[in-house]
């Protein structure tokens, strides 16, 4: 799984292909995993769904890079 926060949300790929979630922030800035949601890009406006799409980039960004760090390590 990986995740990024922004915005008081966390936003998480199951993996680096897969379906997008959200999950609201606390106060404490832990995620609130238990209520967690698969963000459906089809109900957000067009400027929603560019900032979905900006961070989801940037979490395969994140899952691209750590594949490549346990390939360097593990091969």
């Amino acid at each position: 799984m990986y995740y990024v926060v922004a915005e008081g949300n966390a936003y998480c790929l199951d993996s680096p292909d897969g379906a997008v979630y959200g999950a609201p922030v606390r106060e404490d800035n832990t995620v609130a995993w238990e209520d967690s949601y698969e963000i459906a890009l089809d109900c957000l406006d067009e400027e929603e769904v560019e900032y979905i799409a900006h961070v989801v980039y940037h979490l395969q960004k994140i899952a691209a890079l750590t594949t490549e760090h346990l390939e360097v390590f593990y091969k």
